[in-house]
């Protein structure tokens, strides 16, 4: 070899040597409750995450759906590796300073066949991970598999698995192509890239040929689109997707009466959809139905029906996807999987939609009106039953929904997640498998709504959980096994809401601190209040409690006698909840009586300086 193809071939050797200080492979996870993402670095001897805690994290969601933890230690390539790139880097070093040239063709070879059985290895494994599932798994969705891609991206359930190689994948590569670069003969490389420029050239010229004959019809075609264009099944125009090519931007589609089979409907342009007399797009259970992709966009007066389940895919009747300003009113969505999906989505208003699902599991059902990474949205004077979640959002923000019925859905009616600065007024939530669920979020304002009828061992009218700032203010809790529980809520403030019939009016975990109520209502509940501390900090005061035996001498309203709201007999149900059996016994009747006589048997957890004497309002 000549010297320069020597030095070539020493570089190639060093390039590869890098490989032991930066990743070589990469793989991320995306979904909608990881939207920052999770992800794994494959070095050539262990494997950890991008993140601190990715690794953790992607073995605990591999546990629920049956993969085994990945343990790099017991992963028998990442030994083999390092020994194998060591040997080829001082074989490249020795080939360098010997100057043979079959000797570098030979060192050439291995390096192509070893990175041929890294990439089958990687591949063997990641293939035994992902079909070799635990039978007894948490989540099993049949036929379903768990193997990533080995180059590129591939859904997997609701995640978006991407693999690509990293730095130290990119540097192989390229000590390969060096040491391809010393040992091919000159005159071949630059015959070879005269040849490719040549391909290139003529590509040009034709596309040039080829473009004039394609603008001016294109133009025409523009120029000929409609300002309005009508379906109908007998017209000239018989599906949506034929009207959305004759419709210019800003053109109204009218929908006439009848049924139209239809599914992945693309709209990419501003246009108005209106139904006269609920023309049905049946998606006759093959995918989505509606896709919005643009801005300005209005649907109305429609029916959707026969969405179709799936495991692997968040199908909706209407999703609508990084736009701006879309208007969904007066429709209705039957036999739904997701009802409304938006994603990413701002300024937008669902308004007066009726919205209908019949299933029966949760993992077999999605939601009525879906949000995620979207803000400034107004969703009212929707009806939703029958989905796992009614109303859902997570990392929602500056969002109204008012007047909406949510009910007989099979988690909760409203459930929402990282959703700061939001309102929630005047909706009811009835008889939903378990209320409404607020976590993980600030500055709530829940105001005027009703929380009725959610019974179960486990269910509650509103669950707030690791909440900050937040204000639950009129609202109405009726006939509900708990009906505000409080579980590592901080700085809420409750205020002129109406706790009636239920179970346990109000549960405070130890974990909620620094909160606040005071003019409430509580009526006919079983239990008042309940807590699992012994020195709370939420302060209640200036509540009415028809349980309170004090008097109020001057007259003014308010009692001359503390009140503490929790029952001896709760603080032993809290402990032991079999008790509950024993809540109409003698004994229970009893122990209130001698708790009556003796407040101080009461353990002083909760008091009530100054309660109500008259009912408010």
């Amino acid at each position: 070899m000549t010297r320069q193809s020597r030095i070539l071939i020493a570089i190639s050797a060093i390039l590869l040597a890098a490989v032991f200080a930066v990743p070589v492979w990469r793989i991320n996870l995306i979904a909608p409750q990881y939207p920052e993402g999770l992800g794994m670095l494959i070095r050539i001897n262990t494997i950890t995450g991008i993140k601190p805690a990715d690794l953790n994290n992607i073995n605990g969601l591999n546990h629920y759906i049956g993969m085994k933890a990945i343990v790099p230690e017991a992963i028998p390539v990442l030994r083999i590796m390092p020994i194998a790139v060591a040997c080829l880097v001082v074989l490249g070093l020795v080939v360098a300073l010997w100057g043979r040239r079959w000797a570098a063709w030979s060192w050439l070879g291995l390096i192509a066949a070893g990175g041929a059985a890294a990439m089958f290895e990687f591949w063997r494994w990641s293939y035994d991970y992902g079909h070799n599932l635990a039978p007894d798994a948490i989540i099993k969705v049949p036929g379903m598999s768990y193997q990533p891609p080995l180059i590129g991206s591939k859904q997997l359930l609701n995640f978006t698995a991407t693999s690509w190689p990293a730095a130290g994948g990119w540097l192989a590569g390229l000590a390969f192509v060096v040491a391809l670069i010393a040992l091919v003969p000159r005159r071949r490389l630059f015959a070879a890239i005269r040849g490719s420029r040549a391909v290139g050239t003529q590509a040009a010229a034709g596309l040039a040929l080829l473009l004039p004959g394609n603008v001016a019809p294109l133009a025409a075609r523009r120029d000929a689109l409609a300002d309005s264009v009508v379906v109908s099944v007998s017209g000239p125009v018989r599906s949506l997707s034929d009207a959305l090519k004759l419709v210019r931007d800003g053109g109204r589609i009218v929908v006439r009466s009848g049924s139209y089979a239809t599914h992945d409907v693309v709209v990419s342009r501003p246009v108005s959809i209106i139904g006269e007399g609920f023309p049905v797009l049946d998606g006759q259970n093959k995918g989505e139905i509606l896709k919005i992709q643009a801005d300005d966009v209005i649907v109305s007066g429609l029916r959707f029906m026969r969405v179709g389940a799936s495991y692997v895919q968040d199908r909706a009747a209407i999703r609508v996807s990084d736009a701006r300003d879309c208007r969904i009113t007066g429709n209705r969505i039957d036999d739904g999987f997701f009802g409304i999906y938006l994603a990413k989505v701002t300024g937008c208003r669902i308004d007066g939609n009726t919205l209908h699902a019949s299933g029966k599991t949760e993992a077999g059902s999605g939601n009525g009106i879906h949000l995620w990474s979207s803000r400034g949205i107004s969703i009212e004077r929707n009806v939703v039953s029958g989905f796992r979640d009614g109303i859902y959002f997570e990392f929602v923000h500056d969002t109204r929904v008012e007047g909406n019925l949510s009910e007989k859905n099979i988690r909760y009616g409203l459930h929402f997640m990282y959703s700061d600065d939001c309102r929630y007024v005047g909706n009811t939530f009835r008889s939903n498998g378990s209320g409404v669920a607020v976590m993980y979020t600030k500055r709530v304002e829940m105001t005027g709504n009703r929380f009725e009828h959610n019974w179960g061992s486990a269910a509650y009218g509103l669950l707030l959980k690791e909440i900050a700032d937040s204000r639950i203010e009129r609202n109405v809790f009726r006939g509900n096994t708990t009906g505000l529980l409080a579980d590592g809520a901080d700085r809420i403030h409750a205020s002129g809401n109406t706790f009636i019939g239920n179970g346990w009016a109000v549960k405070v975990q130890g974990s909620t601190q620094n909160g606040r109520f005071e003019g409430n209502t509580f009526l006919d509940n079983t239990f008042d209040v309940a807590t699992n501390s012994a020195q709370p900090s939420t302060v209640f005061e200036g509540n009415f409690w028809d349980a309170y035996r004090g008097y109020d001498l001057d007259r003014d309203g308010v009692g001359d006698v503390p009140h503490a709201p929790v029952r001896l007999f709760s603080m032993i149900v809290e402990r032991n909840p079999q008790a509950i059996v024993l809540l109409r016994s003698t004994l229970v009747a009893l122990l209130d009586a001698a708790e009556r006589a003796m407040p101080s048997l009461t353990p002083q957890f909760f008091v009530d300086p100054k309660p109500a004497m008259r009912r408010p309002g």
